[in-house]
């Protein structure tokens, strides 16, 4: 279970978006003194290099965008080299929202069975679902692996909500379950980075899906698909 595995899962899986290695920037979060711990935050790794991010759920459950990895890294603090806090797993099954299409038209999660349970640590823990409304204005915080930096490391950023209303200026269009968040912090979250999680209060209120130059970042909201993630885990 803490190996990694040779990758030989069929060659057809949708993966991760590549690795940018164009943009740098970023606050870079020091290893055990971050002001807001993730010891949630999971490092998905596809075929050829391609990474993205994601978050434990449950012990043998991560939460990510809708692309299918092939091992989840848990507990994590670099990937210059394996650390004696890492649990690895493939992957059982993927579980992606039937009304999935395309990011821009939202229902962007994705849920992962591991093949196996994390154990819990300072390291690796689980992070419960912020169910209440999180107010425009309010600021959270999300986490991720800063692909552009010399040195593969967690980087966090504030995120300032933006009320409902203000997110429909920019997209007319934007499904209700999406939430749009404007980071403090240039290239944090960056394409790269989707599956992150967006913690207010210590509880993930929502997931990375994606962005776009000038515009805020745009948040899977997780709390409406509570229902379905609840049917989902019990009969897998």
């Amino acid at each position: 279970m803490d190996q990694l595995q040779t990758f030989l899962l069929p060659l057809l899986l949708l993966l991760c978006p590549p690795v940018s290695t164009s943009k740098e920037g970023g606050g870079e979060a020091r290893p055990h003194s971050r002001a807001h711990p993730t010891p949630y935050l999971a490092f998905l790794q596809g075929k050829d290099d391609n990474f993205c991010g994601g978050f434990l759920l449950a012990p043998g459950w991560v939460v990510t965008a809708a692309h299918k990895p092939l091992t989840v890294i848990l507990g994590a603090q670099t990937l210059q080299r394996r650390e004696e806090s890492w649990q690895t797993f493939e992957v059982e099954s993927y579980h992606r929202h039937p009304a999935f299409t395309n990011p821009k038209n939202g229902n962007d999660i994705l849920l992962l069975k591991l093949k196996g349970n994390a154990t819990t640590n300072s390291h690796v823990r689980p992070i419960s679902i912020q169910k209440s409304r999180v107010r425009g204005g309010a600021e959270c915080s999300v986490a991720g692996w800063g692909y552009g930096t010399a040195t593969v490391t967690f980087r966090e950023a504030t995120v300032t909500i933006i009320t409902p209303r203000d997110c429909l200026s920019y997209n007319p269009g934007l499904p209700g379950n999406v939430i749009c968040g404007h980071s403090k912090t240039a290239g944090v979250p960056e394409k790269s980075d989707t599956g992150d999680p967006l913690v207010c209060n210590n509880k993930v209120l929502g997931i990375f899906s994606y962005g776009q130059s000038n515009w805020p970042d745009f948040y899977t909201h997780i709390s409406p698909f509570l229902p379905w993630i609840s049917r989902v885990m019990k009969s897998a």
